[in-house]
């Protein structure tokens, strides 16, 4: 490992979503005199106690469910360091990913003058490439350190590489990872094949290979360097344009790339995931993974998100980002889950709205996690719920970095992401104190059909008269993982770091009949 490296990339990139599911023990956060008045006062309970109740709860993981009835956390293009165009490459990225959560990680393989013959790099730009052995000895690595028990990993593996370069690649695959390579079926009994779960795939490695064949691949990349850039997207993107050191190696050979079949030696290493890129209707062999691009997805939404639910039951589904997404920003992942996606790849470089709402779903998660019943029994709730919180104020929360002034104006902005009934709330405004505290002292009630895709996301936001209005901290949540009753939300800066503010707020889930 590159210790140099991996400091940088945790300093760059790591987020700290585990804080409010393990509140930290031996530090006492400072809280604002009015909030401390607040609970002694009203609270039937002291600020350590506070301090020390988790505000997250999610469900254990159940590994006993097929493959398709879970989604998993993705990284896109997990070698780059930063920008996708001209940024630069690293094995370090995989171990870096898989150390914050993701459990399934990308491959993109061309021929180059090095060598082995073989790098991983972004093609067609003008990223740095990385050595795919060194690649695959980080995945590698990363899974070890992940022990045993862990769920599988996905790899998806694109494959820019001729025959003989395919096969140094299945020589280094399996030198590298050896027994964590998943080789062939599980078993010959049929019906556990179908069923084959989690449970059976503990600390293993499922490759996914990429297969183009020759009839479509051209009609596939050209869809992609042709689709407009999405500009509500492109505009969120909080992307850092400060490059940590990687490695350089000698640029792709273009002239050599060849593309067509997939050797039967290479795909065999698929097995529980032959990935296919279609490009006119979904198939259905055994174990085939769908990989489809956003706009194609996207498209079929308006007349075929049933049979996508239904198909997303039987057989795995990869959504891979339009090609000119260059800024790193990411899709709309809640719209994706909500079709029956397994994988969504999302650029972990970028700290969005679509990151945001993965970190939530998957804090505390072993990197997958159960779709909802409806999706997986085709059998949708009808109930109602409520829902309630109240928002007493704010501690230690600091202005932005471009502010001189030591007060600032700030509100609260609820937001509840829903599939039908997206709601919001705002609070009042205030100014205040020189030490970032804020009282507000409001509540907010919605009220929803049962959703298990439903988040919350809470905003404190600078209130600029002139300018638009700026985020300082946030804190999203599964509804579902929410502990209700008070608690004190621990706040992240717009880049995922605790921020050292604290939220003081009740949440309560009831049923209606």
């Amino acid at each position: 490992m590159n210790s140099q490296l991996h400091s940088q990339l945790n300093e760059h990139y790591r987020v700290d979503y585990q804080v409010n599911l393990h509140p930290p023990q031996d530090v006492s956060s400072r809280l604002s005199p009015a909030i401390e008045e607040y609970i002694q006062n009203t609270l039937e309970t002291t600020k350590d106690e506070l301090l020390s109740i988790p505000i997250l709860s999610p469900s254990q993981g159940d590994d006993s469910y097929p493959l398709t009835h879970y989604f998993v956390s993705s990284s896109h293009n997990t070698y780059l360091l930063s920008r996708q165009l001209v940024g630069r490459a690293s094995a370090e990225s995989y171990t870096h990913a898989l150390s914050r959560g993701a459990h399934c990680v990308e491959i993109d393989v061309w021929p180059s003058s090095s060598p082995e013959g073989l790098v991983v790099t972004h093609g067609y730009t003008f990223t740095k490439g990385v050595s795919f052995r060194k690649v695959c000895e980080a995945i590698g690595a990363g899974v070890d350190n992940l022990g045993p028990d862990a769920w599988p990993v996905l790899v998806s593996l694109e494959c820019h590489v001729g025959p003989k370069g395919q096969q140094i690649m299945v020589d280094i695959l399996r030198n590298a990872w050896g027994e964590k390579l998943v080789e062939g079926k599980l078993t010959d009994d049929s019906e556990q094949e179908v069923k084959v779960s989690p449970r059976e795939l503990k600390g293993r490695i499922i490759l996914m290979v990429e297969y183009y064949a020759p009839s479509n691949f051209a009609e596939v990349e050209a869809e992609e360097e042709l689709e407009e850039l999405d500009p509500d997207q492109e505009e969120e993107s909080t992307t850092s344009d400060s490059i940590v050191e990687g490695e350089d190696l000698p640029q792709v050979l273009v002239g050599e790339i060849e593309r067509g079949k997939i050797s039967d030696e290479l795909a065999a290493l698929g097995y529980y995931a032959r990935s296919w890129k279609p490009t006119k209707e979904l198939i259905d062999p055994r174990h085939i993974l769908i990989n489809i691009s956003e706009s194609k997805i996207l498209s079929l939404l308006p007349t075929q998100l049933d049979p996508l639910i239904e198909h997303g039951r039987l057989h795995l589904r990869r959504i891979f980002p339009r090609g000119t997404r260059i800024r790193s920003s990411n899709m709309d992942i809640l719209k994706l889950w909500r079709n029956g996606s397994h994988v969504v790849s999302l650029n972990w470089q970028t700290f969005d709205t679509p990151m945001q709402i993965n970190e939530a779903m998957f804090v505390g998660s072993p990197g997958w996690v159960l779709k909802p019943k409806a999706q997986r029994l085709l059998n949708p709730d009808s109930r109602k719920f409520g829902f309630s919180a109240e928002i007493v104020g704010i501690s230690s929360l600091l202005p932005s970095k471009d502010y001189q002034d030591k007060t600032y104006k700030a509100y609260v902005e609820a937001e509840l992401f829903h599939g039908v009934q997206d709601q919001n709330w705002k609070s009042k405004t205030v100014t205040t104190t020189e030490e970032g505290d804020a009282v507000w002292n409001e509540a907010l009630e919605w009220e929803f059909n049962r959703d298990e895709l439903a988040f919350l996301r809470l905003r404190v936001r600078e209130n600029r008269s002139f300018e638009k209005d700026l985020d300082l901290a946030v804190f999203c949540a599964r509804i579902d993982d929410l502990q209700q009753g008070w608690g004190l939300v621990h706040m992240f800066n717009m880049d995922g770091k605790a921020s050292g503010a604290t939220l003081l707020v009740k949440f309560e889930v009831t049923v209606h009949d």
